[in-house]
């Protein structure tokens, strides 16, 4: 299971790594258990653009619908889909770009302590 993790650089740039959640090695894999604060539930229209901003909190962000395209500050795009999961920790900064490009993007958002750390976690590609 990937996560695109949404970080703030130390020249305010936004970037997205991708981390591999870690999993156990059973027959069906688990990872650990974690905390969560509190969680939403939001739905964006096609075509809605949310200029350069930054997250408001350390938040887990499901995608459940549509197709959402994240413009980092140095220009590079990413698609997500339903099923992708973004960690949202650009806090200053540039920030990044949200565009919904197809149906109605719906996703909901787990809000998560400060002590929800997946810098450890392996980087993919």
């Amino acid at each position: 299971m990937i996560i695109h993790h949404i970080i703030t650089l130390p020249s305010g740039d936004s970037k997205i790594e991708l981390r591999k959640v870690p999993m156990s090695a059973a027959e069906r894999p688990t990872s650990a258990t974690y905390a969560a604060t509190a969680l939403f539930f939001r739905e964006t229209s096609e075509g809605h653009v949310q200029g350069f901003h930054n997250a408001p909190r350390r938040q887990l962000i499901f995608i459940t619908s549509g197709l959402v395209e994240i413009e980092t500050s140095d220009g590079k795009r990413w698609s997500c889909r339903p099923g992708d999961i973004l960690f949202t920790e650009d806090f200053d900064g540039r920030g990044h770009i949200t565009r919904s490009l197809r149906e109605t993007r719906g996703f909901f958002h787990v809000i998560v302590p400060e002590d929800f750390v997946v810098t450890d976690w392996p980087l993919v590609g």
